[in-house]
């Protein structure tokens, strides 16, 4: 699969994450975007953890996947909110546990 593929299936979370984290890491590291995480792929993340189809220490390492990738842009007009929900999740230490905060933080996608 190519960079942009795996981006969009990061993005989209439709594989397992470690299967994801290997194809992204095969192909290297770039700065200029090749895909776009929007707030509905967020809000998607975490309906996905509501309905405990995701754990939150998944939740918590796709985030981190996220948040490290500079070929990912934020949903342009939105990017702010996006990278905040991004950084919510990916650091429960410094916002709170998963179940604490996703309401809060899908209510900021909406």
């Amino acid at each position: 699969m190519r960079k942009q593929g795996w981006l969009s299936s990061l993005n989209h979370f439709d594989a397992p994450l470690a299967e994801i984290e290997a194809g992204l890491a095969a192909l290297g590291w770039g700065s200029e975007p090749v895909d776009t995480l929007t707030r509905e792929h967020v809000a998607d993340i975490l309906q996905r953890f509501a309905s405990a189809e995701l754990d939150a220490a998944t939740v918590e390492a796709w985030a981190n996947l996220v948040e490290g990738r500079d070929d990912i842009q934020f949903e342009p007009g939105h990017e702010r909110v996006v990278l905040d929900a991004v950084h919510d999740l990916a650091n429960p230490v410094l916002q709170g546990r998963l179940e604490n905060i996703a309401p809060a933080v899908l209510a900021k996608l909406c």
